[in-house]
């Protein structure tokens, strides 16, 4: 069974009542909007989009609700932000109140979530969206705020018994939009009478923003004002009324904010925990990604790299509870085109040991699941990496002799979206391993600079003379290849490597046999004729 089918099972057991009467389970995620979404945000977003996509397969009504959170504070200026000095003096706003960078946009916050949302939107998931800062000013979170200032005292027990965090017996979980300065970063609530709180905006409260030092009292709801994470996350569990929400790693650590969390939302709020899906970081390099410190990169960026099946793929591939590595100046891109490949053969059968799983986590990749994948023929990326950088070859036409028949249109529109995304990869973050240039000269190296053993002559010499007679067809060339190899009992780099190093100068690259049929037969000849020094006729 997939993890996601597990969690679907627990998803039937928990709700099983509310399954039964026909309402609809509310799931829920969020980013707040404070620069470019990272990739390690899409982990969350695609598992809860997954859940949504088989809960709906199976009849059961739901809703993916995705908070773009921007009423939090602008509490940093990303690196990739230009004119950064001139957004220095709206640290400590609410996001939503700080101009866009870029024109066009209607503010902050957007431009990174129309970004995001544009990133996610060729996954097909079932997501709404919605803004932050509109259900606060519509007072949809007036009733919780009230709780929360009521019930101070216990909110801070609940701090102490559950991380050691001790709060001073003038804190309140609030903090309040100035009205001079217009920041909400920098303020402290300091009283509550029940309809009004009293507050300070310090100068000093936080390190990357100032407060201007005014003090006043003020009516908290409708906006102006807000709740901090650790209180409003479980807050926004009952206003929102989430039956479903996981959380990265480091919200589910013992003692973390999901566990300060649910004791608010049980215990202030009087409503249930949402099912917790925990899941694991979402490494670039082996390194976990930091929207602060600069690690990493950007869902977008990465999204550039991938087909939509491919990026969905890297989110669901592993448990949750597991972390993800990527590397995207690596292997993982070809690996995971691989991995495709391999599932779709489980998928289809073509695997001598099929496994459901495997097929069944196929099927979750496609863009349009449920509907059933299409059993199509693909052609290997590395192999279309390679094609790409070959001036003289069709990509279409070693598509079809690599396939052994003719593309269907939809294998033609496959193939070229992999050259695509192969090209994309080799112009930015492909090991040189990967990158080829054809030799055209017919004498590459000077004989003398190109020194060969007695065994490896006699290989050459040996291979240009069965080849004149030779099919010209990856499979003969290759067999012929290989009893050379076996005939004179040389290791396999020996005889392969001066093939490479006359056609690409470098000691590997594709399955030789195939390569060679590539070229015209008289030029191979000619040049491995001219090295092994046996005269052509």
């Amino acid at each position: 069974m997939t993890w996601a089918d597990e969690i679907i099972g627990e998803i039937l057991k928990r709700f099983a009542k509310e399954i039964k009467a026909g309402e609809p389970l509310i799931l829920r995620d969020e980013k707040t909007l404070s620069g470019r979404v990272h990739v390690g945000s899409l982990r969350g977003l695609v598992i809860h989009g997954l859940i949504a996509q088989i809960l709906k397969d199976q009849g059961i009504p739901c809703t993916f609700q995705f908070e773009m959170n921007d009423f939090d504070p602008m509490d940093e200026l990303p690196a990739t932000l230009e004119r950064r000095e001139e957004f220095r003096k709206y640290m400590g706003q609410p996001l939503f109140t700080v101009p866009s960078p870029v024109p066009g946009e209607k503010n902050y916050p957007s431009v990174f979530g129309d970004e995001l949302q544009r990133v996610v939107k060729p996954l097909h998931l079932p997501i709404e969206y919605y803004d932050l800062a509109p259900l606060y000013r519509a007072g949809k979170f007036n009733d919780v705020i009230r709780e929360a200032l009521d019930h101070a005292a216990e909110i801070r027990a609940i701090y102490r018994e559950v991380s050691g965090s001790v709060k001073p017996e003038d804190w309140y979980p609030l903090q309040v939009v100035c009205e001079k300065c217009g920041k909400i970063g920098t303020t402290q609530v300091t009283g509550w009478d029940g309809k009004q709180v009293t507050y300070s905006c310090k100068p000093d409260l936080v390190k990357w923003a100032k407060g201007c030092g005014n003090s006043g009292s003020i009516n908290p709801f409708d906006g102006k004002a807000k709740l901090p994470w650790k209180v409003e996350w479980p807050a926004k569990w009952r206003v929102m009324g989430v039956h479903i929400e996981g959380a990265g790693k480091d919200h589910s650590a013992a003692g973390g904010s999901r566990d300060i969390g649910r004791r608010i939302c049980e215990e202030i709020f009087h409503y249930p925990e949402p099912l917790n899906i925990p899941y694991e970081f979402f490494n670039i390099g082996g390194k976990k990604m930091s929207a602060s410190k600069g690690l990493g990169a950007s869902a977008k960026e990465v999204a550039d790299l991938l087909p939509p099946k491919i990026l969905k793929l890297l989110m669901i591939r592993k448990q949750p509870n597991q972390p993800i590595d990527f590397d995207p100046e690596g292997v993982t891109i070809p690996q995971l085109f691989d991995e495709y490949d391999r599932l779709a053969d489980h998928a289809f059968g073509r695997h001598e040991k099929p496994e459901p799983d495997f097929a069944r986590l196929f099927a979750f990749t496609q863009i349009d699941f449920p509907a059933k994948p299409k059993d199509l023929w693909h052609m290997r990326f590395t192999l279309a990496a390679f094609i790409t950088q070959m001036p003289h070859l069709d990509l279409l036409k070693e598509a079809a002799v690599a396939k052994g028949a003719p593309l269907s249109a939809d294998e033609q529109a496959d193939t070229e979206e992999r050259a695509t995304y192969a090209r994309h990869w080799l112009g930015t973050l492909a090991p040189e391993k990967f990158r080829f240039t054809l030799i055209k000269e017919a004498h590459p190296f000077k004989k003398e600079e190109f020194p060969l053993t007695a065994a490896q002559k006699k290989a050459l010499e040996l291979i240009a003379e069965r080849l004149r007679g030779t099919a010209w067809e990856g499979d003969p060339i290759h067999k012929v290849l290989h009893a050379v190899k076996e005939e004179l009992k040389i290791p396999p780099k020996e005889i392969f490597a001066p093939l490479y190093q006359l056609f690409l100068k470098r000691d590997d690259g594709p399955q030789m046999g195939w390569f060679l049929s590539t070229l015209p037969k008289k030029d191979v000849l000619e040049r491995i004729g001219y090295y092994s020094d046996q005269k052509l006729s």
